[in-house]
């Protein structure tokens, strides 16, 4: 995604077309999903690039009305993203939904989350079956009855 994260960590880079003003981003998206379903309270781990969120927070919390607290990875460039869940270990002791800085979905993803809750369960994962895979994308293998047995990148996209 280079230049654009010369100076925006990934999750604010627009991805509408080059140029245009009003491009969101990957936040945008995902607080806008999250507005629609009625969540208030957002916890946004930030590393590489990270002042570029804090100068946003303010206007990012008015637009979406939600409120943000920013956590801080120190080791964001050089541990991977179990690090980043145990620095916001504390948000996550009500539940969560988990959404990635640099991945887009439909409200429709949060809406199902929300809506398979209940029996006992404690994780529950959205997958996306559709989608072909390659070898950057997360990969998943799931057992009927047993749920996910493996999730890595580190497999062969056709044993997905």
């Amino acid at each position: 995604l280079r230049p654009y994260t010369d100076t925006l960590p990934k999750a604010l880079v627009p991805v509408g077309p080059e140029g245009d003003e009003e491009s969101l981003t990957v936040v945008d998206l995902t607080l806008g999903n999250f507005a629609e379903v009625g969540l208030t309270e957002v916890a946004i781990i930030v590393g590489y690039r990270k002042e570029a969120l804090y100068e946003r927070k303010a206007a990012l919390e008015a637009k979406y009305g939600v409120s943000i607290t920013l956590i801080d990875n120190d080791k964001a460039e050089e541990w991977n993203n179990a690090y980043s869940l145990w620095c916001g270990r504390d948000a996550l002791k009500n539940g969560v939904i988990l959404a990635n800085g640099d991945t887009v979905h439909p409200v429709s993803v949060e809406k199902t989350l929300l809506a398979a809750r209940g029996d006992g369960k404690k994780i529950i994962l959205a997958l996306d079956t559709v989608k072909s895979l390659a070898d950057e994308e997360m990969k998943v293998v799931v057992e009927d009855g047993k749920g996910v047995q493996r999730i890595t990148k580190l497999m062969d996209p056709a044993e997905a």
